[in-house]
């Protein structure tokens, strides 16, 4: 018990510096870690006898390690849906403090909760069989672990055999509108606005262009306060677009949102866990983003 109190007295006396040591983490260690998740996916498509798969094409962009971290969130978001499906109750993929400049170290815990997951999923259905042990890669950039995993994100609708339902993209979106309102009240804005007539009929091109509205209001504010804009233009779709193009939008202008709140000092106003709300439409979604871009519309200036 001495040796244990100890140790424990030397930890805590260490120099702050000393403590606060953390391990760099490149974009390749990243990649590796995902290509663990790519063959638990794998393993679980087999396990379930399911031979699809998904067309998947690289996409050439300058996307950041917030992007790949927010892929990640959705792979979790996906695993709650095939949990469901198994009988398992939801859980809550998890968040965190807004980050101006998120590191790749960041990125690859949340890999690890991904894979912590899979395991946890694995032994309620009594699956034994492991992939092979993870291999080192060199070279890889942020937008091969963007890449990387966005495939395995498709690959998880396969293995749901099923889209994210809007009313997955609905939650998500109801993260944003909260994210706004606190925003607002930050900055002393009164908001008067109030939602736009529902369309009953709603394409997902239709939605996509809404949430690309929205991400330009953010841009405009990230603009103001000079920090780097991505550009997303490569995600514009003119036809067939599906539901998982929207929810990828709506899962950028949240990344994105994030850096306007660090820059603010919202530090602290960590974005609340989605509540997933029965029976959403299309429709609901479309008009949801369309009032909070309204409500983005209020903010002239970021003071």
């Amino acid at each position: 018990m001495k040796r244990w109190f100890g140790l424990f007295l030397f930890f805590l006396l260490l120099p702050a510096g000393a403590r606060a040591a953390l391990l760099e983490m490149a974009p390749s260690d990243v990649y590796g870690q995902a290509m663990q998740i790519e063959k638990e996916v794998e393993l679980l498509k087999k396990h379930f006898a399911i031979t699809a798969s998904k067309e998947w094409v690289a996409i050439t962009a300058s996307l950041k390690p917030r992007h790949a971290w927010q892929n990640n969130y959705f792979i979790l978001l996906k695993l709650n849906v095939l949990r469901n499906k198994n009988n398992l109750p939801r859980i809550t993929p998890d968040t965190m403090e807004p980050v101006l400049v998120l590191q790749p170290g960041l990125v690859y815990e949340q890999t690890q909760r991904v894979l912590t997951e899979i395991t946890i999923f694995k032994s309620r259905l009594g699956i034994t069989a492991q992939v092979s042990p993870a291999r080192s890669y060199k070279g890889k950039r942020p937008i091969d672990v963007f890449n990387k995993l966005h495939q395995i994100s498709m690959q998880m609708d396969v293995l749901n055999d099923e889209e994210i339902s809007p009313s997955y993209v609905f939650a998500e979106v109801m993260r944003i509108y909260e994210d706004i309102v606190i925003l607002l009240r930050w900055l002393n804005i009164p908001d008067q606005t109030y939602p736009p007539a529902k369309r009953v009929e709603v394409t997902s091109k239709e939605s996509l262009d809404a949430a690309f509205a929205l991400l330009h209001e953010i841009q405009r504010l990230q603009r103001e306060v000079g920090i780097e804009r991505t550009d997303f233009s490569v995600f514009q779709k003119k036809d067939d677009v599906l539901p998982f193009d929207v929810i990828n939008i709506v899962g950028m202008a949240l990344a994105e949102l994030q850096t306007v709140k660090a820059v603010i000092d919202l530090t602290h106003a960590i974005t609340r866990p989605a509540e997933y709300r029965e029976i959403k439409t299309p429709a609901d979604v479309h008009q949801l983003l369309r009032w909070i871009t309204r409500k983005l519309q209020l903010i002239r200036e970021l003071r």
